[in-house]
């Protein structure tokens, strides 16, 4: 389960209490946490993968589109039941959800931007593009600099509109513990993707182990990077303090964040966007340790709820721990300013709001009605 899904559930969940039903359309193939943790919440899960075959070569297009067609039904379908479309897009994509469409007022929310999408860029994309620029009523991006990129691709100033992801804070509640004098375990949560940053993260750790022997990290995730990343620990020596959770159940992160101090990311991934797992650090009141990529600066307040540093910087990365674990009345003000930023941009109920204030706006102004 991706931060995608991760993001999806939680608004669900949180347009629930609002008042808002939702059904979430998606391909559950290798997602079944997704339906799982859906139907724990009451929140209607549409298996579009439901009797499909994917083929090959000449009858694989041919197979592909039937499958286009039939989901653009089986989601028309679905749409005549509910007020507002709302496509989740990594990129451009969504097209059967833009021609189910027709009838009902269209929202889009991107979960990447176009300049890391441009390589994968073909015909059903334009398309795409073309269909979003002339139908939806509003477009979403979680920040202001990927909202100006967009429009800089045309799509007008009046249809775009920047609401920040979100995490559930019945879900992320309470406080993380403080740590004792010397002490600081570090958080990373992330999938195990060349980019990600765990190398990284790893050589600052042994540049810091030997003076700082009570520093510890927690990594969660999985990943084909995963026996790499194992082997990095063993030949750094940090097999005793480095350890590696693997994969955990998006129900039980939240007591996994709160064993830590810190959350981590140093990603210099190509295409990273808005990532979660800051936000739920924050949630419990961890200060963040981030890169000055993509949306990261934007939840980071550099030297007030944390600590941004440059992509691949081992050193300076290295120097934001050790100032965590130094200068503990930083820390202290850092855990108490993460908690009222996230609290005041980033908690699902806010961002739920947001959403349905978007919705309202969509349909007033749908341009199919």
């Amino acid at each position: 389960m991706t931060g995608v899904e991760t993001f999806i559930l939680q608004l669900c969940v949180a347009q629930k209490r609002l008042g808002i039903r939702s059904t979430i359309a998606i391909d559950l193939r290798s997602r079944e946490e997704v339906g799982r943790i859906a139907n724990e919440n009451g929140i209607a899960v549409f298996d579009l993968a439901e009797g499909e075959t994917l083929a090959r070569g000449r009858q694989g297009k041919l197979t592909k589109l039937l499958t286009r067609l039939r989901r653009v039904r089986a989601i028309g379908k679905l749409q005549r039941l509910h007020d507002v479309m709302h496509i989740h897009a990594v990129g451009i994509a969504g097209l059967e959800g833009f021609l189910a469409s027709w009838s009902s007022p269209l929202i889009v929310t991107h979960h990447a931007t176009l300049s890391w999408y441009s390589k994968y860029w073909n015909v059903v994309s334009s398309i795409t593009f073309w269909l979003e620029r002339r139908y939806a009523d509003r477009v979403v991006f979680p920040y202001s600099t990927a909202a100006e990129e967009m429009i800089g691709r045309g799509i007008s100033r009046s249809q775009m509109t920047v609401i920040p992801f979100c995490v559930d804070e019945a879900a992320f509640e309470g406080v993380a513990r403080k740590p004792l004098p010397g002490q600081l375990t570090l958080i990373m949560s992330a999938r195990m993707f060349g980019g990600k940053g765990h190398m990284e993260l790893l050589g600052a750790m042994g540049q810091l182990h030997s003076q700082y022997p009570m520093l510890r990290a927690i990594l969660i995730g999985d990943g084909p990077t995963r026996p790499e990343i194992e082997a990095e620990i063993l030949r750094l020596d940090l097999s005793e303090v480095v350890e590696c959770r693997g994969r955990v159940d998006h129900r039980h992160v939240p007591a996994v964040m709160r064993s830590g101090h810190v959350v981590v990311l140093p990603s210099y991934m190509e295409g990273e966007m808005f990532p979660l797992c800051l936000l739920e650090g924050m949630a419990l009141g961890l200060p963040a340790i981030g890169t000055r990529i993509a949306g990261i600066p934007d939840i980071i307040a550099d030297g007030e709820t944390g600590i941004l540093v440059e992509p691949r910087d081992l050193t300076g990365l290295a120097r934001a721990i050790e100032k965590f674990i130094v200068d503990t009345d930083f820390l202290e003000r850092a855990r108490m300013s993460a908690q009222v930023r996230f609290r005041s941009r980033y908690g699902a109920g806010a961002v739920a709001r947001a959403y349905a204030e978007a919705y309202k706006l969509a349909q007033m102004g749908s341009k199919r009605i």
